[in-house]
């Protein structure tokens, strides 16, 4: 009896159930990095193939990025482009189009200048991931800890660097505990100093008074005898 060996094949995977957000052209970059990252996000989530992204991602365009798209495949078609595959040569290949260069200078420019100054630890550290992720920039683990921790206000910095610490999330989480400690110092300082200008002024206001005998009356002159 001959045996048949049939060789199954996994089925090519689809995703019906992912929505991706629209995209359409538009002259702010922080509006196409934002949809990137949530286009990055879902597909982490379900684990989407690397040869199913582009598709699935192509397919939300709107309006003039609907057709500039178009065109992108025709100019592959015709052999006047290399392919587009991954999803890293479309991300390349978005940027060039929806990401202009000089937004990568402002914001490389920005990062050279990034300092806590009067914010807050974290709004500070928000700032500095963010600025990261829009120029896109893959910084070593130490180089963002180096990043971070030397744009710090000098009273924070000088006591973190006593420290030792592995990742930035860790130094992140050190820095608040720094902070807070700091902050409490200064108001238990200012509190006792407070306290000391209330009792001096107090002391500096007190009227003195005089005892005097019952039968003198301060309003009674002196009469000389004659």
């Amino acid at each position: 009896m001959e045996t048949r060996h049939h060789q199954h094949q996994p089925p090519k995977t689809y995703f019906p159930f992912v929505k991706l957000p629209s995209f359409m052209r538009d002259n702010d970059p922080n509006l196409y990095l934002g949809w990137e990252a949530k286009v990055e996000q879902i597909f982490n989530v379900y684990e989407v193939e690397e040869d199913q992204k582009v598709k699935l991602a192509s397919l939300e365009f709107l309006d003039y990025a609907m057709q500039w798209w178009h065109q992108i495949v025709m100019d592959i078609d015709l052999n006047k482009r290399s392919v587009v595959v991954s999803w890293y040569d479309f991300k390349e290949c978005m940027h060039v189009r929806f990401v202009p260069p000089h937004y990568r200078n402002e914001l490389l420019l920005k990062l050279q200048r990034l300092h806590q100054g009067s914010r807050t630890v974290d709004e500070y550290f928000k700032d500095l991931e963010t600025t990261l992720t829009k120029i896109n920039m893959h910084d070593s683990e130490e180089s963002k800890i180096v990043r971070f921790v030397s744009s710090l206000r000098r009273e924070i910095q000088d006591i973190v660097e006593l420290y030792e610490y592995c990742s930035l999330e860790k130094l992140f989480y050190l820095v608040i505990k720094v902070k807070s400690q700091i902050l409490k110092k200064t108001t238990l300082k200012n509190t006792h100093n407070d306290d000391l200008y209330k009792s001096s002024w107090k002391d500096k206001n007190k009227v003195s008074t005089k005892t005097y005998p019952s039968n003198f009356s301060k309003e009674t002159p002196f009469h000389h005898r004659e």
